[in-house]
């Protein structure tokens, strides 16, 4: 567990870097990095009690685009602005490098199962962003309504 927090903080120092280097106004850089740590310790969390790393990127990712998504609604900022940074904390980056490098090694097989690995790693990801992105869409118009219906009640 104290690895866990470790690992998270180091996460919230990587994504505070990289989106300080994409452009991210300084105001958000703490609010990105304070999410992806959180994502990369539910990643790590649901990894280690599933032993599944598919599952831990779902989660993860659900999480971050939730904490992206409340933080777009605060500070009335595009989702993207926290999403982008906060998500490079899952990238199967290291997957990728495994590819290339039993490519440029001939061994088709591992080549073969990193590519699988690091495309279900991905897919996982963006699954769990458009679903929490298509819940948050529904339950923000459905509010939307509701308040606009009260409004118009009292008037």
């Amino acid at each position: 567990m104290t690895d866990m927090i470790i690992q998270s903080i180091g996460g919230i120092a990587a994504v505070y870097g990289f989106a300080g280097i994409l452009g991210v106004p300084k105001k958000f850089l703490l609010w990105a990095g304070i999410d992806g740590g959180i994502g990369w310790f539910v990643y790590l969390l649901v990894g280690a009690m599933t032993h599944s790393e598919l599952l831990g990127a779902f989660f993860g990712a659900a999480v971050i685009s939730v904490g992206a998504n409340v933080c777009a609604r605060v500070f009335k900022t595009p989702v993207t602005m926290i999403l982008i940074p906060a998500n490079m904390t899952l990238v199967p980056g290291a997957g990728m490098y495994r590819i290339v490098y039993h490519i440029l090694y001939p061994e088709g097989e591992q080549a073969a199962y990193y590519f699988q690995q690091t495309l279900l790693m991905a897919g996982m990801i963006a699954i769990a962003m458009f679903i929490v992105n298509i819940i948050w869409s529904s339950v923000t118009g459905a509010m939307k309504k509701r308040r606009d219906y009260r409004n118009e009640k009292v008037e």
